[in-house]
C-alpha cells in the first residue's frame, strides 16, 4: 500500500506567521467545570474570528491529561491576534478566567506566540487528514526539492 506523502505551505499572504499555544489548567477540582466552559467559549471565540475573517487561519483543540485544556493557533500576524484579543467574544471569557484566579485561585491560565518567519516553517504530512497548516495552506506532493525537511527549509549543504 503506497503511503500519501503531502507537504503544505503557508497562504501568499502570510509572511510571518504568529503561532499560540494557550492553555487552561483546573489546578483543583473546584475549576474543572470552569476549564470545560472555558474550553467552549475558546472553541465559538475561535470559530467566530475565522468566520469574520479576523486572522485566524485555524486554531486545533488539544488536552493533556484530565486537567489541562488548550488550543494550537495559527494567526495570519500578531495584529490580526491583539486586534482580537481587545475585543467580544475573547475579551469576555478571559475576564471571567482572570476574575477566578483572583478569587478562588483554583485555575491557570497560559498563552505562547510565537512569530514564525515563511521561510522558517516546514511541514510533512504522511497519510494525514488536513491538520496544523494543511488545514488552510497550499497542498503539495512531497518530491523533489520537497522530500526532506533539509530542503524544504533550504538547508541543504552542497
Amino acid at each position: 500500500m503506497a503511503m500519501r506523502r503531502a507537504v503544505a505551505e503557508l497562504p501568499e499572504s502570510v509572511e510571518e506567521l504568529c503561532l499560540v499555544r494557550f492553555g487552561l489548567v483546573a489546578r483543583r477540582l473546584s475549576a474543572l467545570l470552569l476549564v470545560r466552559r472555558l474550553e467552549r467559549d475558546v472553541a465559538r471565540s475561535s470559530c467566530a474570528a475565522m468566520a469574520a475573517g479576523a486572522g485566524l487561519l485555524g486554531s486545533d483543540r488539544f488536552a493533556i491529561g484530565w486537567r489541562h485544556v488548550g488550543a494550537l493557533q495559527y494567526w495570519s500576524s500578531f495584529g490580526a491576534l491583539d486586534a482580537w484579543s481587545h475585543g467580544t467574544p475573547h475579551a469576555a471569557w478571559w475576564r471571567a478566567a482572570v476574575d477566578r484566579m483572583r478569587t478562588v485561585g483554583d485555575l491557570g491560565v497560559y498563552h505562547e506566540a510565537y512569530l514564525v518567519p515563511r521561510k522558517n516553517v516546514e511541514t510533512i504530512y504522511l497519510d494525514c487528514p488536513p491538520l496544523g497548516v494543511a488545514a488552510f495552506g497550499t497542498m503539495a506532493e512531497a518530491v523533489g526539492p520537497r522530500t526532506t525537511a533539509r530542503d524544504r527549509l533550504g538547508r541543504r549543504s552542497t
